[in-house]
């Protein structure tokens, strides 16, 4: 049976991959896309352009007006990226990942406005879909944060993916959630991501597990080049034989590497979101802000909450990882307490 049917139970013309997490997981989406392709199915490509503050010092994603070389679509809530798109921030130029995606690949690729909250990219999934007739979701996750609760000490980066997983879960698509290489991103341990894709199997949201083949192996060999991205380079390194223990992010998170970081888990989108708070508690959200908020009440520290905190010592040129770690778990403590 190939990819797309197991998958979704019927053989979709197109399908709409979604990458909501930081900016580097998009190079994650594209091969998987490339694997959908391989099987003439259709594929498109929507990111957040949420850049890490290793590459984007300024706190959040990078609105769509920053843009140079997109085209917005009609309801203004994504744009068609051009190849060697690029954005000014801070005054500074760079380059999204998701535009360098849409250099090296024959796929759309669209920026969706992540400040609209989860309203505005589940608009964007719409009209893009629309557009090109995609009649199937795939949500992609590089690490497993997205099954997070929201009360793990180990969790960094909520926001993003609760946005895309309440998104598409709402889409009114056939949508499936893609977990990549559980663990890749220093979050959750793997022993809490099987808990939490057990938890959601007993719902029936199992669909697959999927491992790299030879080709998904060089074309991420040949995308990481290019993109920059330590979560999503775990799979390969996994893949490759590397095994045991290394640092990312400038030591400030540890990642066990294995072969199951190779692997792919798909689960349904929807029955995922029924058992994910952070995600139930961002849908209906009209902005980034509003989504933030909520998260917060709930006692969830995001990480635009953490980018905000650690952007004066950024542009002093003062973060390093113990004040990194530092001024995280100040904000946890004052993000829970307010609201207790």
């Amino acid at each position: 049976m190939c990819m797309a049917t197991s998958l979704y139970g019927f053989q979709p013309r197109c399908v709409l991959v979604l990458s909501t997490g930081g900016g580097g997981d998009v190079a994650t989406a594209a091969m998987l896309a490339e694997a959908l392709r391989r099987e003439r199915v259709g594929t498109v490509i929507a990111a957040s352009l949420w850049e890490r503050f290793v590459r984007d010092p300024a706190p959040g994603p990078i609105p769509l007006e920053a843009l140079s070389g997109a085209e917005p679509i009609a309801s203004g809530d994504a744009a068609r990226l051009s190849p060697g798109c690029s954005a000014l921030r801070e005054g500074r130029l760079l380059e999204p990942a998701a535009c360098k995606v849409a250099s090296l690949l024959p796929i759309p690729v669209y920026a969706v406005n992540t400040w609209g909250g989860e309203l505005s990219i589940r608009r964007a999934v719409e009209e893009i879909a629309g557009i090109h007739g995609c009649d199937a979701l795939l949500d992609v996750d590089v690490g497993g944060d997205v099954l997070a609760e929201g009360h793990e000490e180990e969790l960094w980066s909520p926001l993003g993916d609760s946005l895309g997983l309440a998104a598409a879960a709402n889409s009114g698509l056939p949508a499936v959630l893609a977990v990549h290489s559980l663990g890749a991103d220093g979050e959750l341990p793997e022993e809490r991501l099987l808990e939490r894709i057990a938890q959601i199997a007993r719902s029936g949201g199992y669909r697959w597990i999927r491992g790299l083949d030879a080709i998904d192996l060089g074309l991420l060999e040949e995308l990481f080049q290019h993109v920059e991205t330590e979560a999503g380079k775990i799979a390969l390194l996994a893949a490759r034989g590397q095994y045991g223990s290394t640092a990312i992010r400038g030591g400030t998170r540890v990642v066990r590497i294995t072969v199951y970081q190779a692997a792919t888990v798909f689960l349904n989108a929807r029955e995922t979101y029924e058992h994910t708070p952070p995600a139930k508690a961002v849908a209906g959200s009209s902005s980034l802000e509003e989504a933030r908020r909520r998260l917060n009440s709930i006692g969830v520290y995001t990480e635009l909450d953490l980018e905000e905190d650690i952007h004066p010592y950024i542009v002093l040129g003062r973060l390093t990882p113990k004040k990194l770690l530092e001024l995280r778990n100040v904000g946890r403590r004052r993000i829970q307490g307010a609201s207790d």
